[in-house]
This record gives structure tokens, C-alpha cells and sequence, in this order.
């Protein structure tokens, strides 16, 4: 459109001259009043020092309208992708591009195949059948929200709309109820691993051979409840524990809460720091929302008007992914026609959906036949065929109709942790592990969500028969079967993503967990606390010691150092002996790890795996940490597998190519050697990543990156700083957000956030709080009153009032 193309054209000029003038953007977050249609009365948005919004109203409804204009100021073009992403309507944006290969979430050979594989999960009808069944109140600040983000963008001219919305060339779309309960859903399916990860388990399978680098169930290792049995030979977990001195029983592991016996308040303390992909604007929105009823503080997402994580005035909480198997694949038999499938014994028709797909710089649309089965009554997309390839279905837990948003409520109003427990029986997806407590001193831990009941769930092959009723999920596991803890005797409970019991019910008995390395590292660090504060957490928070390390170091290498005859490998092995297993950016024998273990891959599990199942290395190895339990345990355990000529001739060879590659970096001379000069981080903003000129351009002109930064840690330290094991260091995934909540005195809790409040690169805010998290550092968390002194405020007058500021939105820019 015209209108964008000057507005953009501006915004590109100012850039250039912030540049050459060395003047940042400033932009300032909005302030005055104005008079919005929608409202039932007034509602101020008071912005902190970090441009948090709080928002107080005096009702739901209002208090949703609040929430919707503060968020369509700061995160409106994120909204708009997440929501593209949901419906499948990203290629009428970006075109048709190709994917390179897509990332996970991201498969098909182009944008418009992802689009396809996107809209096939119905998201949109789905979650329009949901807000149907929202109660009053969650339907009061659905609408509210709606409105409110219509509102403001309504009184927004081009140059006020967030810049990408310029740049693109686009409008924003009028924002609906639903759509907030479809970015619920879209998270959901990015945190579920099943739709891609079981086609690599099933490759595996397959392979007598191969079928030994599957990922054990980890019973034996560091879980959530419970004291676990100890580890037979082949456990990873208690051969660390041996490494470290870390031996005895614990609770698990990366949120986790103690009780008031152990805190020098006498009131429990709760720590979470989620861990997500790294960008700009930040995944997490913190905000804060005020009604005379209640009052709540914390991060939610773009599109969703609640709080997702942190406390209210009464309660606290944190969350990490239960890395459940919430999904299936199904082989499907389909008559000669191909228009039926079989089930239960009968043949019934497929069902189809027509869609238009709408595609940038093409001027007819794209027409497709999307076709779906029904398992148990669930309408689940028939995939795509290629070639030879037998027609499969997915089913997946979010394919169901269900009343989440009232959970989400209810968790956000609870009282104390028998109320919290009762909203989370509504919980859905992702499914989480939740840890809680209350300003009474209760403590819990709940496995929430929803989990299908498998009655022969260790015994199903990774791929299942559509046709056979036995591998039917027979429904879901009851919230009575859900595992959970209140008060444990330990008194503390610690998650970090790690298998939640030794005995699981059917439903969760089978999961896609992470290495309990983090879990180990926090119990041992909390077993010995005594009379903790917020400091003592901000500091387990930034521990970079590595169990994984110090296990692999104690096994692989210290047995073997008399032995080796190689110098390079001999002082490889004196270097990494010497050292204190902590991942510090100036360590040079942390560097000196990682291109030892990424050795150990490349020559030891490569060959295993490459000549049986061609690129199965590169999917199975590029899932994070999929794969680590199973190779670890290869290693640990000397596994001929991985060790054909014997475990001492690898070890040494790849002792010495490691050295060999350090050299060939940085020189002879170790002290020269830095981890951080491999394991940086770079937080792209969408514009601003790759490598065509035009998105450098943009990043350079625009400011739209930050970094490239070196980070301590690696995918297995408390202070995560993950990325592919297949791919360069660079970091890719890590803690997202940071909280530590003092239920003994609320208002001196923290939080941080990697990024910013606001998602408009010319904000003060975009990125202001990344120095901060850099540092380990973090800020109060505490409510604002509504009429403090200073600051930005921003009142929201009702239809019946008269506005002082009404030409158009309020801007502060410096």
C-alpha cells in the first residue's frame, strides 16, 4: 500500500540519520489520556521504569480492554505472526520462500507447506469451539481484550503501527476472542516434541543397532517425586553423582520452590527460569493487572490476557515443560478408491476440508484439498504423501476441544495451593510441571495437563495401526492419576524438564525428558541450604558447573591418562583434569570440552548411525538434548557400539583432534583458548536474521539485533545455554525469563526478562533489560500503585468522559 511505502520510506530515512548521528532510538512509551469506544469506565495503564504495564480497572471487562491496548502498543506485530503461524497465513506475508530443510516445528520444502501443515490442525475452529464454553468471566476478558487491541490500533495512523507492520506492508487484522485461546494452543504445539521427534525414534527402532541409541526412560535417574532406585550400570545420572561427591537422594529439577524451613524468611521461596528460543522482541510480556477483587504480577505472551507465570497476593508459581508424549502418528489403511479408511473393523469416509491459501506477489490463490481421519471421534489431518510413503495421521492432544483458559483464571484468582490444584484440573497444553506456594508456607508440585491414557503404552511401537482398536488411547488420564506432591518431607521440590517419577501411570510413562544433569546439579545445591534468601537463588540460578562434564571427565578420561601416547591427547587430558567442570567464558578448558565431546560424535556416533539410516544423524542429534541420554550412556559405559576398536584408541583420538581444532583457532598457547569465544549469543529479531544483504542491511540500519555476546554455560548447566550439537556453538536456547518470589515478603521478589517490554525496535524498552540479564542480574517485582508519582501513565477515559489528548495516540519520542 501507498501509505505504507511512504510511512516505511521515512522510518528507513530516520534510521539512516540515527546512524550517521549516533542518536538511538527513544521511543517512550504512551502517556496522557484519551477516550476509547468499549470501555464501562476508566482504566489506567502506569508504566514502571522498565515499561511494564499496570493495568488497574475496575472490572473484568475493562480490565481485558486494558490489558488489549497496552499489549497492541507494545507487541501488535508479534500478535499478528503468532497468529499466522497458528492459522496457517504466513505466505501471505512472506511469499513462498523455501525453508532450507525448516526447522522443527517448521517442516515442508516451503512456506506455503508449512502453511499447509498449520491450517490442517484446525487451530482456528478449534478454539472458536472453545470460547463458546468459556465462562462468563473468562469470556468478559476475551472480549475485553479484543476490543481493546482493535481500539487502539483504529486510532493508530501508519507511522504509529509497530514498524513491521511498515516494512512488510501490511495491516494489522481486527484482533478476535479466539485468537488469544489459538496463540494458547500454537505454543503448545511448539513445546510438544512428539510430531517430530517419533519419526526419528521410529527410524531408530527399526535398526537392531540403532534401536541401542534410543533414549532410555531414565527411571533410575534424578526424577521430580520421590526417592528413585538407584542406577544400574548403564545409568548416566549416578555415575556423575560418584564424579561430583553428589550422592544420596533428591527431589529433581529448573524451577523449584523450598519450604519456609529452609528460607531465612520462614516462608517459602519459588525460582523458575523457562527456557526458550532467544529473539527480539522477547517471547515473555511482563505486565501486572489490578481489579478491587484481585491483583496479579508477571509474564504472559503476546495474545494472552492473563499471567502464565508469577504470583498474586496470596500465591506464587513457575512452570517447566513436562516433555510429555502428547502426540501419535497412525499408519492409516485406505480402500483402493483412497476416499475411505479402515477402523474398528469398518470402512469410513474421509473427511476433507477446501482451503485457500492466499500467497505474496501471486496474484491467484493457491487451492488445496486438506483430508482428515477421526480417531475416537477427533477429527486428525491425514499428512501429506510423498512418494511410496504409506498415508499416516497425527493426532495430537490440542486437537481436542477442552476449557483451559477458566484453568488459567482460576490459577491467576487462587488463594492458596488447594485452590491452585483445583484451576489446574482444566489445564491443557503444554503440558507442565507446575511448582506452588502459598504465604501460609504450603508448597506443591502438580503434573498438569492432559495426557492420553495408552493402557499398552510401553509396549506401542513409535509409529501405530490406525485400523487397530488396541492402539486406540482409550481417553485420558483422570486428574486423580496426575502425579503430585504437597509439603514433601525434604522440604523443597526442583524441576528442570526431567522425568517426573520412577512409576508413572500408563499415560506418562513414556516421555521425551531431558538429561537429569540440571536436575542433580540444583537438588545437591538446595540439599545443603539452610536459612536461604533471594541471593542464595539468584546464585544457583548462575551456576555453569557441569555435571555431564565432570562425569565424562571422571570416566573417559582420568582411567586412561596413564596410557595415552600422543602429546597432544596427553595434554588435552591435563588440561580437562585439571579443571573445575565450570563453563566460564574465559575457560579455556571449557572450550576445550566441547570440541572433545563434538569429537566423540562426529567419530564415534556418525559412522554408527550414517550407513544405516542416512541424515538420521544430523535429525536426531539437531533435537537438543533427544539424543544425549542414550549417547552418554554409550560413553560412560564404554559401549562397543560406539567404541568398536576399544574405548582408550577413541578417547585418544578424539582427545587429540580436539586439540588439534583449538590449536588450529586460537594458537598453541591454551591461555589464548576462550569457551566464549564459540559460545556466543546473538538475539535476532526476525527482520534482522540470515544472511542476505537485505536483513543485514535492515539489522545494521534498524538496530535490530543484539550481539553477538559470549555466554557462560552449555545445554546442561543450570544457567542454560543450549544449541544443536550438530550445528556451530552458538547459543540458540536458554533461561527466557528469571523469577525468585519471596513469599515472606512479596514486594522484595525479582524478575528480569532477555529483552525488553516492548516489541517496537525504536523503544527504549526493546531490549533495556538485556544487560541486566546478561549480568545475572534482575529487578523488584513489585506492584505499582495506580497513582505513584513519576513514570508514564496512560488513562483510558469511558464513553462518558471527555478525553484532554483525543488527535491520535500519545507518543513520547526523544
Amino acid at each position: 500500500m501507498r501509505r505504507h511505502a511512504l510511512a516505511g520510506a521515512r522510518l528507513v530515512i530516520a534510521g539512516l540519520w540515527r546512524r550517521i548521528c549516533g542518536r538511538p532510538w527513544n521511543l517512550g512509551p504512551p502517556a496522557g489520556e484519551c477516550q476509547l469506544p468499549g470501555l464501562q469506565r476508566d482504566v489506567w495503564i502506569r508504566r514502571d521504569e522498565a515499561g511494564v504495564p499496570h493495568v488497574f480497572a475496575e472490572g473484568l471487562a475493562d480490565l481485558g480492554f486494558g490489558v488489549g491496548v497496552a499489549m497492541a502498543q507494545d507487541r501488535r506485530w508479534q500478535m499478528e505472526t503468532l497468529r499466522r503461524l497458528a492459522y496457517g497465513r504466513l505466505a501471505e506475508v512472506a511469499g513462498d520462500r523455501p525453508m532450507n530443510g525448516g526447522g522443527l516445528h517448521l517442516v515442508g520444502p516451503s512456506l506455503l507447506a508449512v502453511d499447509e501443515l498449520y491450517r490442517s490442525l484446525r487451530i482456528q475452529t478449534v478454539c472458536r469451539e472453545e470460547f463458546a464454553l468459556v465462562s462468563e468471566d473468562g469470556r468478559l476478558v476475551l472480549e475485553g481484550f479484543a476490543r481493546g487491541v482493535n481500539a487502539w490500533v483504529d486510532r493508530c495512523r501508519p507511522a504509529d503501527l509497530a514498524p513491521e507492520f511498515l516494512l512488510a506492508g501490511v495491516d494489522p487484522e481486527p484482533w478476535r476472542p479466539e485468537d488469544c485461546l489459538a496463540i494458547g494452543r500454537l505454543i503448545g504445539w511448539l513445546l510438544s516434541l512428539a510430531f517430530v521427534a517419533k519419526p526419528v525414534l521410529a527410524r531408530l527402532a527399526a535398526d537392531p543397532v540403532l534401536a541401542r541409541l534410543c533414549p532410555p526412560q531414565m527411571a533410575a535417574g534424578q526424577c521430580i517425586l520421590g526417592d528413585c532406585p538407584p542406577a544400574d550400570a548403564a545409568g548416566l545420572d549416578l555415575l556423575a553423582r560418584h564424579a561430583l561427591g553428589l550422592l544420596g537422594p533428591g527431589a529433581g529439577s529448573n524451577s523449584w520452590v523450598l519450604d519456609g524451613l529452609r528460607t531465612a524468611s520462614g516462608k517459602p521461596l519459588l525460582c523458575n527460569d523457562p527456557h526458550l528460543l532467544f529473539g527480539l522482541p522477547a517471547m515473555w510480556y511482563p505486565v501486572a493487572l489490578t481489579t478491587p477483587a484481585h491483583r496479579v504480577i508477571g509474564v504472559t505472551m503476546a495474545g494472552i490476557p492473563a499471567v502464565l507465570i508469577g504470583r498474586n497476593d496470596r500465591v506464587a508459581w513457575g512452570m517447566t515443560a513436562v516433555m510429555a508424549d502428547d502426540g501419535d502418528f497412525y499408519r492409516e489403511t485406505l480402500d483402493a478408491s483412497g476416499g475411505r479408511y479402515r477402523r474398528d473393523g469398518e470402512w469410513r469416509v474421509l473427511e476433507t476440508a477446501e482451503e485457500t491459501f492466499r500467497v505474496r506477489d501471486r496474484r491467484d490463490p493457491v487451492h488445496r484439498t486438506l483430508r482428515y481421519v477421526r480417531h475416537e471421534g477427533v477429527l486428525c489431518p491425514l499428512l501429506p504423501m510423498r512418494g511410496g510413503e504409506p498415508p499416516t495421521s497425527f493426532r495430537w492432544v490440542g486437537l481436542d476441544v477442552w476449557h483451559g483458559w477458566d484453568g488459567l483464571l482460576g490459577m491467576n484468582r487462587a488463594g492458596s495451593v488447594a485452590e491452585f490444584e483445583s484451576a489446574l484440573e482444566a489445564f491443557v497444553v503444554p503440558a507442565q510441571n507446575l511448582v506452588v506456594a502459598d504465604v501460609e508456607g504450603a508448597i506443591g508440585y502438580f503434573c498438569a495437563g492432559k495426557f492420553p491414557r495408552r493402557p499398552r503404552a510401553e509396549t506401542l511401537p513409535p509409529v501405530l495401526d490406525g485400523s487397530r482398536p488396541e492402539h486406540a488411547w482409550g481417553g485420558y488420564l483422570s486428574w486423580a492419576e496426575h502425579p503430585r506432591m504437597v509439603n514433601p518431607r525434604d522440604g523443597y521440590v526442583v524441576t528442570a524438564n526431567n522425568r517426573v517419577a520412577g512409576t508413572l501411570p500408563p499415560g506418562l510413562a513414556r516421555g521425551f525428558w531431558e538429561p537429569p544433569y540440571r536436575a542433580t546439579r540444583i537438588a545437591s545445591l538446595l540439599g545443603a541450604v539452610r536459612g536461604a534468601t533471594v541471593a542464595d537463588m539468584a546464585e544457583i540460578q548462575a551456576d555453569v558447573r557441569s555435571v555431564q562434564a565432570a562425569g565424562l571427565v571422571a570416566r573417559l578420561i582420568r582411567p586412561l591418562r596413564g596410557g595415552l601416547a600422543d602429546p597432544r591427547a596427553q595434554q588435552a587430558a591435563d588440561l580437562l583434569l585439571a579443571w573445575d567442570c565450570r563453563m566460564e567464558t574465559d575457560s579455556a578448558a571449557a572450550a576445550l570440552y566441547h570440541l572433545f565431546y563434538r569429537e566423540l560424535l562426529q567419530q564415534c556416533v556418525r559412522p554408527v548411525v550414517e550407513p544405516r539410516a542416512p541424515g538420521l544423524f544430523a535429525r536426531y542429534l539437531s533435537m537438543l538434548h533427544l539424543a544425549v541420554p542414550a549417547v552418554d550412556t554409550a560413553f560412560l559405559t564404554g559401549d562397543p557400539i560406539v567404541f568398536p576398536g576399544g574405548t582408550p584408541a577413541a578417547v585418544e583420538a578424539c582427545l587429540a583432534a580436539a586439540w588439534d581444532a583449538a590449536s588450529g583457532r586460537w594458537g598453541s598457547e591454551p591461555s589464548a583458548w576462550r569457551w566464549g569465544d564459540l559460545h556466543r549469543l546473538t538475539f535476532y529479531h526476525m527482520f534482522g536474521r540470515g544472511t542476505p544483504r537485505v536483513a543485514r542491511l535492515l539489522a545494521w540500519l534498524l538496530r535490530l539485533n543484539r550481539g553477538p555476546i559470549p555466554r557462560p554455560g552449555d545445554g546442561m548447566t543450570v544457567n542454560l545455554g543450549a544449541f544443536p550439537l550438530t550445528a556451530s556453538f552458538e547459543v540458540a536456547v536458554g533461561p527466557s525469563y528469571r523469577q525468585i518470589l519471596d513469599l515472606g515478603a512479596p514486594e522484595a521478589s525479582r524478575w528480569v526478562v532477555a529483552g525488553g517490554v516492548s516489541g517496537d525496535f525504536r523503544s527504549r524498552h526493546y531490549a533495556d533489560q538485556v544487560p541486566l540479564w546478561l549480568a545475572g542480574a534482575t529487578r523488584p517485582m513489585r506492584f505499582v500503585p495506580r497513582d505513584a508519582w513519576g513514570g508514564h501513565c496512560l488513562k483510558l477515559l469511558s464513553a462518558t468522559r471527555t478525553a484532554d489528548v483525543c488527535a491520535g495516540p500519545p507518543r513520547v519520542l526523544s
